[in-house]
């Protein structure tokens, strides 16, 4: 069996990347794909608005009278973005595991010729590097994270959305006092009115969200103290095995049980494109840097992104987001 050398690896990897950001932060955009399935992944610059504004009715019979109406439907936020550093120490015996992984890509049923030419292990192992990442920023970054500049791990790169959401209901804040229902500590016993008293809340402030399709996010705790609660209510129709997929009465309001709410009664009710994973449109923002040590490989990668809401005009949530 041929024995490969690696001896060269910083220098290959450099040399497929060209020094680009753009191929840096392709590889950003790709890893943030493992979100897109609870977040809107949003590639865009900064201090660009994060939401196409709807412009509100102001058609009437035609009149002598000027009547004005208010343009704008909803408030637009932002992009605003954090820098943050992946920086590791790479053993030969890691890049073999990880060769080992390329070659079984490569030989996977259907691979084409054109999918490994425009794929080498230099550009896989980038690629396979900052995925695995993705996990920790899905974990401990999308709800929890707060940004601390001389912090580590995936909690201190950015804020997370419980930390804006918190500063949203505060002063100077925009997320409306209308939009936050005053909850109490969720138990088996008044889940089902909580979840409950958010959705009315959409349909009294934003009657016109009940139009479109809603996600109700919240931790699995909190959605099995809700299917406890409906059954003790409803015992004579709702059985332990029943999982339902909406709430009751609200039946564009569909639950998405997110892990990063684990162990809190954080709930949220807003369109899943409001909630967004934002990368900096300017590769300029995205750089690597390899070096070769003794028996090992120093890897920085410098990436542009962050969490955010797009608007806070469709977001409702209760008050308990500690």
């Amino acid at each position: 069996m041929k024995i490969i050398n690696f001896d060269n690896f910083h220098e290959d990897l450099m040399q497929t990347i060209d020094g680009n950001g753009q191929i840096v932060m392709d590889s950003i955009v790709w890893g943030a794909q493992t979100l897109k399935d609870d977040f809107t992944v949003l590639i865009t610059r900064d201090k660009a608005a994060l939401l196409q504004l709807d412009v509100k009715d102001a058609w009437k019979p035609a009149s002598d009278d000027f009547n004005s109406k208010q343009a704008i439907d909803v408030r637009s936020r932002y992009a605003t973005f954090k820098e943050a550093d992946i920086d590791l120490e790479i053993t030969l015996s890691q890049i073999k595991e990880v060769y080992q992984t390329y070659l079984g890509w490569i030989k996977a049923p259907g691979r084409t010729l054109i999918e490994v030419s425009d794929n080498p292990f230099e550009l896989y192992f980038l690629n396979h590097i900052i995925a695995a990442h993705f996990e920790f920023i899905r974990l401990n970054t999308a709800w929890n994270g707060v940004y601390n500049a001389a912090g580590s791990g995936a909690g201190s790169l950015a804020d997370g959305f419980i930390t804006m959401f918190t500063a949203g209901r505060g002063v100077g804040g925009d997320i409306a006092a209308a939009n936050v229902f005053e909850g109490t500590a969720l138990t088996a016993a008044n889940a089902y009115d909580q979840f409950n008293g958010i959705a009315e809340l959409v349909k009294d402030v934003r009657p016109k969200m009940l139009l479109k399709e809603l996600e109700v996010k919240c931790s699995l705790q909190s959605y099995d103290l809700y299917r406890k609660n409906r059954r003790v209510l409803f015992k004579e129709h709702v059985g332990p095995a029943d999982r339902p997929e909406t709430l009751d009465d609200f039946s564009n309001m569909k639950f998405r049980v997110d892990p990063g709410l684990a162990g809190k009664d954080t709930i949220a009710i807003t369109p899943k494109k409001n909630l967004l994973f934002v990368c900096n449109a300017d590769p300029g923002q995205y750089r690597l840097s390899i070096v070769k040590d003794v028996k090992s490989w120093r890897l920085s990668i410098r990436a542009s992104l962050g969490f955010d809401y797009a608007t806070p005009d469709e977001l409702f949530l209760n008050d308990l987001v500690v």
